[in-house]
């Protein structure tokens, strides 16, 4: 009867730290404010939109192959244990790229210094900050199955946890511009800023981390089995109904959504610095925008996405026609606040389209649903640095800036189409197969 007494452990004060949930702040909030910064980059260090534009692209491609395997490392090990690596991690690419900033700037850095030292720092961060994201989600399951609540609370509270990660990651993005403004595009006060504030976040984490690893026990051999099982049924007889051309489509969606954010996102910058002429005032603006931007998506998610028709697909094809409409208004824009109003739309129309097909995607099979969010985590991380890259290599080379952003939206209006006519007609074969 003993072992009665341990099989339902009891619940320890640590389950309420949620100080790693500071962490995805930290990382929206640095790598938001380093893309609004742009023009005050490019300014100090000589470095080429194409140069500035791939060391912004470095981690997200580092994300591709790092994110998998720090999911792995927490299934292995457990997530509390493992977000201290990549707590760590990233604390030390924000002190090496604040201690890069201060030595370029005192001794004079060429181009070419400044780009191999910054680069240090971007790739540190890609292979640190990439396990943000997948410990913290793993750690809102874990904590929440280790509280006292029943199977129903438990599940309703890991629920709250993935929202409150996903909203973490959103309020950094959004502070990362306001932070910006608010200290006049000083990019030394704000790198001084992200070293206060980083060390405390770091210290809670890995105390959080050291006191969670005390009480955490390894996996049975009988969960890791019915892991290892319930992988293989996932990536076998249903990985070819998850790459179906049906499936596909949405990929190709997913992509070129953030092709096109990735190319808007980087363009900006160097076109604000060539109409201002001044980088703290292209900054500004960037900051500005930016901020208009992470509030428009972050109101559309919150009051708009919960009251869409999800039944219907053909909203998709009003949401494309937006787009389209809104990157030819660039054709015409010789102002930035002009470039600020169309923003706003085209921000709310990618806030509201990417939960839109994603859910569509995940209905095609209820059994590989996690397999076709994977893939789309993939199509959306592929898309914005590559968007980043195609934005550096054409500016400067193309008179109208803006014709890729139309193409791009073109295409997301075609692939729209495909998805509402195969929509209809998967409808109607099963009318018919129900007559």
């Amino acid at each position: 009867m003993s072992h009665l007494s341990i099989s339902k452990p009891k619940a320890v004060n640590k389950k309420d730290n949620q100080s790693w949930l500071f962490l995805p702040i930290l990382m929206g909030l640095f790598q938001s404010t380093l893309i609004a910064a742009t023009p005050k980059f490019i300014a100090i260090t000589g470095l080429s939109a194409v140069q500035w534009a791939v060391l912004l692209s470095m981690p997200t491609l580092l994300f591709l192959f790092m994110s998998p395997r720090w999911g792995g490392w927490a299934d292995r090990h457990g997530a509390g244990v493992i977000i201290r690596y990549s707590a760590l991690g990233l604390g030390l690419s924000i002190l090496i790229l604040s201690l890069v900033w201060w030595l370029g700037k005192t001794l004079s850095f060429a181009p070419w210094l400044w780009f191999m030292a910054i680069a240090v720092s971007r790739i540190l961060y890609g292979v640190s900050a990439s396990g943000v994201m997948p410990t913290c989600q793993s750690l809102a399951v874990e904590t929440s199955s280790r509280s006292e609540a029943t199977d129903d609370k438990s599940d309703g509270l890991s629920m709250k946890r993935l929202g409150l990660v996903g909203a973490s990651l959103s309020i950094g993005r959004l502070c990362g511009p306001i932070v910006l403004i608010v200290l006049a595009s000083q990019i030394s006060w704000v790198l001084s800023v992200f070293c206060v504030v980083a060390l405390p976040i770091v210290w809670a984490v890995v105390t959080f981390s050291l006191t969670f690893s005390l009480t955490t026990t390894p996996k049975k051999n009988g969960e890791t089995k019915w892991l290892e099982e319930s992988k293989k049924e996932e990536s076998g007889d249903n990985d070819n109904r998850s790459t179906a051309p049906q499936v596909r489509v949405f990929f190709a969606l997913a992509f070129c959504v953030t092709l096109l954010l990735g190319y808007l996102q980087f363009i900006l910058g160097p076109l604000f610095l060539e109409w201002l002429k001044d980088a703290e005032q292209a900054t500004f603006m960037m900051g500005l925008t930016m901020t208009a931007v992470a509030t428009t998506a972050l109101l559309c998610q919150l009051l708009i996405v919960k009251r869409l028709n999800w039944r219907s697909s053909s909203i998709m094809i009003i949401l494309s026609l937006v787009l389209i409409a809104s990157t030819l208004g660039f054709s015409v824009a010789q102002s930035t606040h002009l470039v600020l109003a169309l923003m706003v739309p085209i921000a709310a129309v990618i806030a509201l389209i990417t939960p839109i097909y994603s859910r569509f995607a995940m209905a095609l099979s209820n059994a590989t649903k996690g397999h076709i969010s994977g893939k789309l985590a993939v199509a959306h991380t592929s898309g914005y640095p590559l968007g980043s890259l195609l934005a550096g290599l054409s500016y400067g080379k193309l008179t109208f800036w803006w014709l890729p952003l139309s193409l791009i939206a073109g295409i997301i209006f075609i692939l729209s189409c495909v998805v509402v006519y195969k929509s209809r007609l998967s409808a109607y074969s099963n009318l018919a197969s129900n007559m």
